[in-house]
């Protein structure tokens, strides 16, 4: 019986990935874009993200206001290390330019 060659080995678990999950490919426009996903949480952590979104909005401008989903956000964003995006940038190139580029889209 022959036996498959390292390559012939990576080359054939490649095509059984193939169906389920996608590696190593660069993710630079997918990562940019939006995506809505829904959210259930208790009414009194939404009271409270929409007190924090009202106290930023005491000394602003209307068009400079900041939403609840702009609030949650910055948020969620803050919870990314630097540990994270330099492993996260192994598993989907491009993630720490996305990263970089909603940094740079942040500014006041």
């Amino acid at each position: 019986m022959a036996k498959l060659s390292d390559r012939e080995r990576s080359m054939k678990k490649e095509r059984r990935n193939a169906s389920g999950t996608v590696h190593r490919h660069s993710f630079r426009a997918d990562l940019l874009t939006r995506r809505t996903i829904h959210l259930e949480l208790p009414k009194f952590v939404i009271f409270a993200l929409e007190q924090r979104v009202s106290e930023a909005n005491t000394s602003t401008l209307a068009e400079e206001a900041a939403t609840l989903n702009d609030y949650v956000e910055s948020e969620l964003a803050n919870l990314i290390t630097l540990r994270d995006v330099a492993e996260l940038e192994s598993l989907a190139p491009g993630f720490a330019s996305a990263v970089q580029a909603w940094l740079n889209g942040m500014e006041p």
